[in-house]
Parts: structure tokens; C-alpha cells; sequence
């Protein structure tokens, strides 16, 4: 296979093999036989000519294009992540294969990215994040485990914050705030400044369409003391995390004011 500039490194022939399943070199001039890592085969100039292109056509909308690069770069590295990503999302919503996206996320569980690679993730990401609304758990768990470095606080926060306001403006109910999510969304609170996704929660708490705001549904009094119960309050145990005191203290003290008013609103239809 041309993977562009390998040679052996035993006697410098680029008559070689390679195998992108077990990332291994083989010398057909001396019989060398060498393993390659995620890090030397990324750094590969047709690796990274490939995704360069896969990312520019995937974010002009131009799929076909985009997965014709894309491929090209899984022929050398089979688990690259942002390649992955746009051959899956073309199955999943060009193609129309259902199930696509979710085997992406399974794929790339388990693999440490490199920085480059998870640059050029969040930028598909950011682009594609209409789409994703079922998969932001699954988002957010690749791209956390992916910058768990001092350095990464500042960029995993602004990223969080480009995509959760977004799909959290965009839910059809209270449901898709789980337990495994919410407490995500604590984490990240504590973790990094995420006052986008903190301010988006707090407002959703009269706009979401299960809020009783949305139909003067405070007379419906089983339906709203479940809505404050899993969802006003686990909104609050997000915010009372939040890393900075002094947005925490202004949060915090929006938050009770809804609570305040959402009480008082509950009690008058009593």
C-alpha cells in the first residue's frame, strides 16, 4: 500500500507493505518488520492531506467528497477518530443507516486520541450538533476523557459550551436530562467555566416544553411536582457547582429566584 514516505527503517527501502489492521511494516527488500503508532501514522502527510480534506469538505457540506478523503485515511489508520466520525455520520444521515452514529461512539471509546485528533472532532462536532441531539452523552464522555490535562480546562469548557446550549434550546421534553447526563453536567460545572450551558439550563426551566410555564399547566399538580422534583432541582445541583465563585453566587441566586417564583406560582393553583 502507498501510505506516502514510509521506509524501513532497518535499510531505508520504501519498497514496503503495510497492514493498517496491525499497524505493521514490512520490508519487502530486507524483510524488516516494524509497528508504526497512532502518533507517527497521524503525523503521515497522506494521513494528514487526507484529513484536511475530509474536515474542509465535510464543513462545505460536500459528504461525497468528504468520505472519499475520509477513506483514504482509515486505508493507513483504521481507527483514526475524526475520519471515523464523518464516514459514520454519512451513513448515518446521507446514507440513512440508523445505527451508524452509535457504532462510531462504541468504536472510539477505547481509544487514547491525539491532540490533533480531537481538535478536529470537536470542529465536526460544533458543525454536526443539530444532528446529534440523541448522542450528547456520548460526546461529551469521548471528548472529556480526550482533555484531562490542566491545559485542556479552558478549551473543554468553551467547547461544552458551544454545543450543550444549543441541543439543550432544542429538547422536545424534560427526559433527556438522565441522571448519568445531569450529573455530567455537574462535573463539567465544577471542572471547567461552562456559564453558556449553566444559563441555558436556567432558562429552560420555563421554557422547556414539559415546563408548566409552556401551557399554564400549574393546575396539573402530579406533573409539576415531577417536573421541580427531577428536573428544577437537579438544575440547581448544577449550578451550586459551578468552578467560579462569583458567577456561581450570581447563578445561584437567579436560580432560588425561580424556585421562589415557581413555588409561588404552584401554591396559587392549589
Amino acid at each position: 500500500m502507498d501510505i506516502g514516505g514510509l521506509q524501513c527503517h532497518g535499510c531505508g527501502s520504501m519498497n514496503v507493505e503495510f497492514d493498517s489492521k496491525t499497524r505493521k511494516l514490512i520490508c519487502n527488500t530486507c524483510g524488516n518488520e516494524e509497528y508504526y503508532s497512532r502518533a507517527t501514522l497521524n503525523s503521515n502527510s497522506k494521513v494528514a492531506y487526507g484529513r484536511q480534506n475530509a474536515i474542509k469538505f465535510f464543513l462545505e457540506g460536500k459528504f461525497e467528497d468528504s468520505r472519499h478523503y475520509a477513506m483514504d485515511v482509515l486505508n493507513i489508520l483504521m481507527d483514526n477518530a475524526p475520519a471515523l466520525y464523518i464516514m459514520n455520520y454519512c451513513e448515518e444521515f446521507v446514507t440513512k443507516n440508523d445505527g451508524a452514529m452509535k457504532r462510531f461512539f462504541y468504536q472510539i471509546q477505547d481509544v487514547a486520541l491525539e491532540y490533533d485528533e480531537v481538535q478536529d472532532l470537536k470542529k465536526l462536532l460544533v458543525a454536526s450538533t443539530y444532528r446529534l441531539q440523541e448522542y450528547e452523552e456520548d460526546m461529551i464522555k469521548m471528548i472529556a476523557a480526550n482533555m484531562q490535562s490542566d491545559e485542556d480546562v479552558e478549551d473543554l469548557g468553551e467547547f461544552i459550551d458551544q454545543i450543550c446550549p444549543y441541543l439543550i434550546s432544542k429538547r422536545t421534553s424534560m427526559n433527556y436530562l438522565t441522571e448519568n447526563l445531569a450529573d455530567m453536567y455537574k462535573e463539567l460545572a465544577g471542572h471547567c467555566n461552562i456559564p453558556k450551558t449553566c444559563f441555558a439550563l436556567l432558562k429552560s426551566i420555563e421554557t422547556n416544553p414539559d415546563s408548566p410555564y409552556m401551557n399554564d399547566g400549574f393546575y396539573l399538580r402530579s406533573k409539576t411536582q415531577y417536573f421541580y422534583d427531577n428536573y428544577v432541582i437537579p438544575i440547581g445541583n448544577v449550578i451550586k457547582e459551578m468552578k467560579d465563585s462569583g458567577l456561581r453566587e450570581k447563578f445561584v441566586d437567579s436560580y432560588n429566584k425561580k424556585c421562589t417564583k415557581f413555588m409561588t406560582d404552584f401554591k396559587k393553583e392549589a
